[in-house]
């Protein structure tokens, strides 16, 4: 692969790449899941804190065998940490093998492999994304300044509607830290959700799926964000901190972000008042 730090083609060629791998991963994950008792196991600790599963790591070997064949790169995983894959990295290929592996490991069927590409490990030098769902096949995907996709069917965020017509992605699995499903369902909000994917789930705003996500537990990993802030972007929906500024940052396991992910920037707004209210 030649000029991949500068080439809109090369992007869309490590796109390519990306998707080839994550559909490799899913179907041998799917494959262990089915067939390997062991497959559910623990087999050690991640570098992002979590316990890793078999099947975690049937993801991310996948991946990083099928790259490390093709061109040289840096890995940032949640699994393995950051290793140099290669003498002449061409980028930084930021992975979260498996997110939502506590649905796996309950078999309940929401759960995405997220992969990007990077010409450095800032979540503003993504230039390639791809979140693909492990069990129904369907890949989001995006090429900085290219749109986004499900697929090779162009997505946009919702139309912009009433509050009490809105559904809402919420993550504060953790109180104390955070109170955002219990203000917003004392407000005019239609229905709340947390799947479980946070990447996905984000996938679902820039789909029109969800009108918004939130997480401001500040525990959103960079490797997470990585591939979904990218089609997020390129879909045309927003992504905001709690000061309402656009997220940028580190693509590590040690950067944590809170966020609202929203169809357009007024119900972020609208949403960060409602749970900021006393």
């Amino acid at each position: 692969m030649t000029d991949v730090l500068n080439s809109d083609n090369a992007w869309r060629e490590w796109n390519h790449l990306l998707r080839e791998a994550a559909s490799l991963a899913r179907l041998r994950v799917l494959r262990c899941l089915r067939s390997e008792p062991e497959c559910m196991e623990i087999v050690g600790v991640g570098a992002g804190g979590d316990e890793t599963k078999r099947f975690d790591r049937v993801a991310e070997q996948t991946i990083v065998d099928f790259l490390k064949e093709r061109v040289s790169f840096t890995v940032i995983s949640e699994e393995v940490g950051t290793q140099q894959i290669g003498v002449k990295p061409e980028g930084y290929v930021i992975l979260d093998p498996i997110d939502g592996s506590t649905n796996i490991s309950h078999g309940l069927p929401f759960a995405c492999i997220s992969a990007a590409f990077g010409t450095e490990p800032e979540l503003e030098a993504i230039k390639a994304a791809v979140v693909l769902e492990v069990y129904s096949g369907v890949c989001f995907n995006a090429v900085q300044g290219k749109g986004a996709f499900r697929d090779e069917e162009s997505i946009h965020p919702a139309e912009v509607k009433p509050l009490e017509e809105c559904l809402i992605g919420v993550d504060d699995e953790y109180p104390p830290q955070i109170i955002a499903r219990k203000q917003l369902a004392t407000r005019r909000i239609g229905s709340t959700r947390h799947l479980g994917s946070n990447a996905l789930e984000l996938c679902y705003v820039a789909a029109g799926l969800l009108d918004a996500f939130i997480d401001l537990r500040g525990s959103f990993r960079g490797v997470d964000l990585a591939a979904a802030q990218l089609i997020l972007k390129e879909a045309g929906a927003v992504l905001v901190d709690r000061q309402k500024k656009p997220i940028l940052g580190r693509c590590s396991n040690e950067a944590k972000y809170s966020l609202i992910a929203a169809s357009n920037l007024e119900l972020a707004r609208e949403l960060l008042l409602l749970i900021e209210e006393k």
